[in-house]
């Protein structure tokens, strides 16, 4: 939940704060707490839950990468466990390098890889709000990776060995960096291309580029994911023929489309007919029945959380905060998407950065107004990895002795009280109620902005 003001005034000028020392202060005490946090509450050491000690994900995309070498079918079974490549063709042809090495040599690449664009993340956020990149600001950043890496989309990110902070960055340098070192830049464009043809879902900040009338923009980044395609059809042309036809609309390969971890407008109205048991859209599924909701019944909310989250982005474009724009954007496609794991939410890591300038900005400038915090601090609560030990809380949904991580997660007791219930409601749907809570504020604050300056 953040208010839009990404510059506030006094008199005629424009105050931008540096980071004191306080602040870096504040931020290596919590950084401490949350590593802490690491190694006690899972523990980190723990074979299945430890930080560091799954990499399932990672362990799938060399296992894809390896079916392209082999020349084996990347589509038409699992290639890895019980686990189907769910991916572009091009994403297991740019992974093959990770083929290469062992797992071993893999993971620490790849960890210390996602820490490194969690920091290039974090500083470009900063520099695209005017900060000064400077002594503090660097050590503020990498302590507030340390931070961000408690919210439960970064945590499982980093725990799964998933792709999606690079992707993050990608979409990140292509349309803030650029916008920041050459607006007119004939590049703009490529990064979503790029993005869309390794995972799809950024393929939704071509319809923002159309809104925000970027023509060119939009037109090179469809050419770039066009080439992408291209690629994948020279080098598995069977396999792309399999993909583009037939699996790319299968969104039940990639999970159980009514799970809690289904942080999207399907997932969420899939959730609700689960939790309040309507059979009729029940389908025999291994594990029990999965209910799906019909496309009559979801798409129609997608297309207006679409409408809502790229008419926020334009607003926000207009008024020169490209960083909330494109975080709106990139919270909006995953809500729109049929199926949004938690961990593809990581950007919540630039929208806690535009959250903590408003607070921060405020409080720099002598305004005390406390309840500016309360944009960082909503961000925080709806987001961390609240950890649960947690037993019989109804089928479907959890193991006897089950760990849960995010809240998200929340106990689903098979005889709910009234509070209960509205507790799940909450929690099956917090990730888009965060995107919501951005779009009102948003809007809300341009409106009292043109109301002041007409």
């Amino acid at each position: 939940m953040v208010l839009a003001d990404a510059t506030i005034h006094e008199g005629s000028r424009s105050v931008t704060p540096r980071i004191s020392g306080w602040v870096v202060g504040v931020a290596a005490i919590a950084a401490i707490g949350v590593i802490v946090w690491h190694i006690t509450a899972f523990p980190i050491s723990n074979p299945l839950y430890g930080l560091f000690q799954n990499n399932t994900d990672l362990r799938v995309y060399r296992a894809g990468a390896q079916t392209v070498l082999d020349a084996d079918p990347l589509y038409a079974k699992p290639v890895l466990w019980d686990l189907d490549w769910t991916y572009p063709p091009f994403s297991a042809i740019v992974l093959v390098p990770f083929a290469l090495v062992s797992q071993a040599v893999a993971n620490v690449i790849w960890w210390s890889a996602t820490f490194l664009a969690l920091i290039a993340t974090i500083v470009l956020s900063f520099r695209s709000l005017g900060y000064r990149l400077d002594g503090r600001l660097a050590v503020f950043s990498v302590l507030l990776a340390i931070c961000s890496t408690a919210l439960e989309p970064v945590r499982t990110t980093i725990w799964l060995g998933q792709i999606n902070i690079f992707l993050m960055l990608l979409i990140l340098a292509d349309l803030v960096l650029l916008d920041m070192i050459r607006p007119n830049s004939r590049l703009r464009g490529i990064g979503v291309g790029l993005a869309a043809g390794i995972k799809l879902t950024p393929g939704f900040f071509v319809v923002y580029l159309l809104a925000t009338r970027r023509w060119r923009a939009a037109a090179t980044a469809v050419v770039a994911f066009a080439a992408t395609v291209v690629v994948g059809f020279a080098i598995v042309p069977r396999d792309s023929w399999q993909y583009w036809t037939h699996d790319i609309v299968r969104a039940a390969r990639i999970g159980r489309v009514d799970s809690p971890a289904n942080q999207s407008v399907h997932g969420f109205i899939c959730q609700m007919l689960a939790y309040f048991d309507v059979r009729r859209f029940a389908h025999p599924a291994p594990g029990g029945p999965v209910f799906a909701a019909p496309a009559w019944m979801w798409v129609p909310v997608a297309l207006i959380a679409a409408a809502l989250g790229i008419w926020a982005a334009v607003v926000a474009h207009r008024r020169g905060q490209e960083l909330l724009a494109v975080t709106i954007v990139g919270m909006t496609a995953s809500t729109v998407s049929p199926f949004s794991w938690g961990h593809h939410w990581v950007w919540f890591v630039p929208l806690f950065v535009v959250a903590f300038d408003f607070a921060y900005r405020g409080l720099a400038l002598g305004r005390g107004e406390w309840w500016r915090w309360l944009a960082p601090a909503t961000i925080v609560t709806l987001s961390f990895t609240w950890w649960h030990h947690w037993w019989d809380s109804g089928p479907r949904l959890t193991s006897d002795h089950a760990i849960a991580l995010g809240l998200f997660m929340q106990p689903r007791w098979p005889d709910p009280q009234w509070y209960d219930r509205l507790v799940v409601m909450v929690s099956a749907g917090c990730y888009p109620l965060i995107l919501l809570l951005t779009i009102i504020v948003t809007l809300v604050a341009a409106r009292r902005s043109d109301v002041r300056s007409g």
